[in-house]
């Protein structure tokens, strides 16, 4: 599910990158970063790779930076995390140390330096925001919930974070095969041919200050069991994502807080109290 959303960040990123160097009259390689940590958890993905000519085909194997090193620290040197490339997902670098967890409130710097003969050298920076939790919802987390589009939506609220730009509240469906659910100005949803979207659904940035939100059913996107999460995410990610949903998925800039490359680098914090429902007929 995640690889999914990453994959749309990272097409868009690219062809983004495509687009400004062809404004040029050569083309200009650069390396594009693609990077969001998360509170509590290890680094799972910083995506670096190539850009490509945008006349030519892009293949993400042939456009992967390989054998670069990719380190990930805190300013005062409490944690430093030097990242293993992976042989199986060309371009990305995760860590290998399950010990070594994000902290909320902490200051992270990016290095990345590439092989010879092509050196570059790429940094960054993202503040964690702070810890929050779900303070209340009217759906009652474990229930079975009836579908009904004509009923008034349900509503949950959260507690303040810190240091972040936006709250993300996401709806994820958890079943593999979850049926989805039908939407009158979709007709092509029951056409064999269409191709599902990710189970991903509800993904909407709210102002920084703003602690509640309606959840319209217009949103529930499958039946079965459904996820409700809110993250609370840095000014770099949340610049990056605000710009895709109001440019249509356009980017008018190409650098989100990294200098010697183009990308993002962020950071986002999961509320507690995330919770599960299952959605039936």
């Amino acid at each position: 599910m995640k690889l999914y959303v990453l994959s749309i960040v990272t097409a868009a990123l690219f062809l983004s990158a495509c687009e400004e160097t062809t404004l040029t009259a050569d083309y200009q390689k650069e390396i594009v970063v693609n990077g969001n940590l998360e509170e509590g958890r290890s680094i799972d993905t910083i995506k670096v790779q190539w850009t490509g000519e945008v006349d030519k085909e892009y293949i993400v194997a042939n456009q992967a930076v390989v054998g670069a090193i990719v380190i990930v620290k805190t300013r005062d040197g409490s944690f430093i995390d030097t990242l293993v490339y992976d042989l199986a997902n060309p371009g990305r670098y995760y860590s290998n140390d399950p010990n070594k967890k994000i902290k909320a409130r902490q200051t992270y710097e990016l290095y990345i330096k590439t092989l010879a003969p092509d050196v570059r050298i790429v940094t960054g920076t993202t503040t964690v925001p702070d810890t929050f939790s779900i303070a209340s919802s009217t759906i009652t987390p474990g229930d079975t919930v009836q579908y009904n589009p004509l009923a008034p939506p349900n509503n949950f609220t959260w507690t303040s974070s810190n240091n972040h730009a936006t709250y993300l509240p996401t709806i994820s469906s958890l079943d593999v095969n979850a049926a989805m659910i039908p939407k009158f100005f979709i007709r092509d949803t029951l056409n064999k041919d269409f191709r599902r979207p990710d189970k991903v659904g509800y993904r909407v940035g709210l102002p920084k200050e703003q602690q509640n939100t309606e959840l319209p059913w217009i949103f529930l996107n499958y039946f079965g069991n459904t996820r409700f999460d809110v993250y609370a995410v840095d000014f770099n990610y949340s610049d990056f994502l605000n710009q895709i949903v109001t440019q249509g998925g356009e980017l008018k800039e190409t650098r989100y807080n990294l200098n010697g490359g183009i990308g993002v680098f962020g950071s986002q914090t999961k509320a507690k109290g995330g919770f599960t429902i299952y959605l039936k007929q």
